[in-house]
């Protein structure tokens, strides 16, 4: 039966619902600092700009200023007295230094009698400015102020749109004329084009009139004046300009960000919290849920017969089953953070046990003690793995008493019946060859095929039974070795021989790879050439009709290892760990039509043991087998040699 969950009291839901609220003001409030933060950045940016703008307005039309003021000077250096052929001189130099100049007049006493370039400008010479209504005021407070004055842009009377820079000339305090400069607002304003372009701006230019009201603008949009453009008042050699700016570019602000990442925020705090209450419900049902689990693992644990011990990465044991504790006779109380290896006979024995046991699928065996300090047999495997970024020890103890009570009772019946077995077969093997043999007189046919049956599976039997015997000595430790320096090139010649009819039987050659120095190894001969005769046998059997059979052997420094090659089938893949086990025969069709006990390679590799080598198998490529041994080299001195 499960408790009800309760999701969220009343106060979780107000906290819950003022965390929201905080979000989304804290949010909208960062992002009105930032508009005021970026409009902020904009706005020095603009006023930085038209500083740039006003620096190249007065640039270029202080020009006229200053080409003005060095007419002037001349004019009067010269007490007024400059002939047109001066003039005609000086004019067209002057114009040369002004990027933006339209023409240079001189009016004296108010007429304009001098000007260039004439071309485009006929109307304008002999100009008498008191005749001229719309521009006579402008010249009549120039005169009087006595200081030149930029005004603009006016309509000329040649036709068109221009500023005019006027200055008046006086010699000895006494008015003499008026210098004028016309200034073309086209490519100033195309200059200043490029400057806004560069700058990402639009600007706006207009006059302030005599009344204070302004006039439309004459560069730019009109309506930048009546947005929230910025207007700064600009005063260029008297003229009184309003300017409007405005920047092209869209506000560097970080709006959508600021509200990404704050709604996300909220949108997190909402899932956070779903999630918590959901995984509070979920975990009131994982806690029900591995208690059972635990309950399960440890009945499961309890009834299986092998004991499981847990342990650290130092080895300290952190748990147990029932098995462990009915086996060694100590209670999880007294085994936690004992170290495992007192559970062992021989303590110092845990560093071979886990060199041992380094893959889950590799088995020792070692002795145990129990609490009546007595030493029983065990099987130990061993696995690593990962908790919690912690590595643990799984260790897997097997009692082998009883199974060692039950092979040693197995041994003993096959040892008993296999002696009791070879006595009778052996006289009726031998009856059979005599019959065979024609002491008894001739038979018939049929009687001598029957009796050849006969005698071939005596034989066979025979040598199963021999088998058996040299297995039970092998394990009991009962079978002696008489070890020898033994020339290993002429041992393998004599099995190559003693196996030739067998060979020729089965249509193979059988044949020797050697190396010029002979190869000594201390065997017992006798040993040594029933394994090399067992691996010929097999090899024969299993060759193709009409390969061969190869005898290969290798010295190095150290070991001679030969190798037996065959060019049949080759052992299953599945097969090739059993290979060395007794009683083991591949289970595929083409083996199965062979005779054997399945003990001869286990035979093998317990003889080679004995004589301190190695045994094993290789698969050829494409197909076909490769079974090896490897031996000591042995002291070439002869007076070394001793008996075991």
């Amino acid at each position: 039966m499960h408790t009800p969950v309760k999701l969220l009291s009343v106060w979780q839901w107000c906290l819950l619902l003022l965390s929201l609220v905080s979000c989304v003001l804290i949010t909208e409030n960062l992002v009105q600092q930032d508009v005021a933060y970026a409009k902020g950045q904009q706005l020095e940016q603009q006023v930085a700009n038209a500083g740039h703008i006003r620096s190249f307005l007065e640039t270029e039309l202080n020009r006229a200023l200053y080409l003005s003021f060095g007419l002037s000077a001349y004019v009067q250096a010269n007490k007024g007295k400059v002939t047109a052929e001066e003039f005609n001189v000086l004019l067209p130099e002057l114009v040369q230094l002004g990027l933006y100049i339209r023409n240079i007049g001189v009016a004296p006493n108010n007429r304009i009698s001098y000007i260039y370039p004439l071309e485009g400008n006929e109307a304008a010479l002999g100009l008498y400015y008191p005749d001229v209504p719309e521009q006579w005021p402008a010249v009549q407070q120039v005169i009087e102020s006595q200081q030149g004055r930029l005004v603009g842009p006016v309509q000329l009377r040649q036709g068109g749109l221009g500023f005019i820079h006027r200055l008046p000339v006086y010699i000895d305090n006494t008015y003499w004329g008026i210098i004028s400069i016309v200034v073309e607002p086209s490519k100033l304003w195309q200059e200043l084009q490029l400057i806004m372009d560069r700058y990402g701006i639009e600007a706006g230019l207009r006059s302030q009139l005599e009344d204070g009201s302004f006039s439309e603008s004459f560069v730019g949009n009109n309506a930048l004046f009546y947005d929230d453009s910025l207007l700064l008042a600009l005063t260029i050699r008297g003229a009184e300009w309003q300017l409007a700016i405005r920047s092209t570019d869209p506000l560097k602000g970080r709006t959508s960000e600021i509200r990404l990442v704050g709604y996300s925020v909220t949108l997190l705090l909402l899932m956070l919290i779903s999630w918590l209450t959901a995984s509070r419900h979920q975990l009131q049902q994982s806690s029900h849920q591995l208690n059972l689990q635990q309950q399960y693992l440890s009945t499961v644990m309890d009834n299986v017969a092998d004991a499981i011990i847990t342990t650290d990465a130092n080895g300290h044991i952190e748990r147990i089953n029932q098995a462990a504790a009915t086996i060694f006779g100590l209670s999880m109380n007294q085994l936690e953070g004992v170290h495992w290896s007192s559970l062992l006979d021989d303590p110092q024995e845990q560093y071979a046990l886990l060199q041992a046991t380094t893959d889950p699928t590799k088995v020792a065996k070692t002795q145990g003690r129990n609490h009546f300090d007595q030493a029983f047999p065990l099987e130990l495997s061993r696995s690593e793995v990962e908790f919690n970024q912690l590595k643990k020890n799984v260790i897997l103890l097997r009692d082998m008493t009883e199974r060692h009570k039950v092979d040693r009772l197995k041994n003993e019946f096959v040892s008993t019946v296999s002696h009791e077995l070879r006595t009778p077969l052996t006289a009726i093997n031998g009856s059979i060859g005599l019959v065979l043999g024609g002491v008894m007189g001739s038979v018939s046919p049929q009687v001598q095929q029957l009796l050849q049956t006969a005698y071939d599976n005596c034989a066979h039997l025979t040598h199963l039974i021999n088998d058996l015997l040299d297995m039970e000595k092998l394990e009991a430790g009962k079978m002696r070795f008489q070890l020898q320096p033994v020339v290993l090139d002429q041992l393998l010649q004599q099995c190559i021989e003693q196996n030739q009819p067998l060979a020729a039987q089965a249509h193979l050659k059988l044949e020797l790879q050697t190396q010029p120095t002979p190869s000594l190894v201390r065997v017992d001969p006798v040993r040594l050439q029933q394994v090399v005769t067992n691996l010929l046998s097999n090899a024969i059997k299993y060759a193709p009709i009409n390969s061969t059979v190869e005898i290969r052997l290798q010295t190095e420094a150290t070991q001679a290892k030969v190798m037996i090659l065959d060019h049949g089938s080759g052992v299953p893949e599945h097969f090739q760990p059993l290979l060395f086990q007794k009683f083991a025969q591949a289970d595929s069709s083409d083996r199965k039509q062979q005779s054997g006990s399945g003990l001869g390679l286990a035979i093998a590799r317990s003889l080679i043991l004995a004589m301190h080598g190695d045994i094993g198998y290789q698969p050829l490529q494409p197909h076909g087998s490769c079974f090896y041994f490897t031996l000591p080299v042995a002291n070439p001195d002869p007076g070394q040699a001793n008996s075991n």
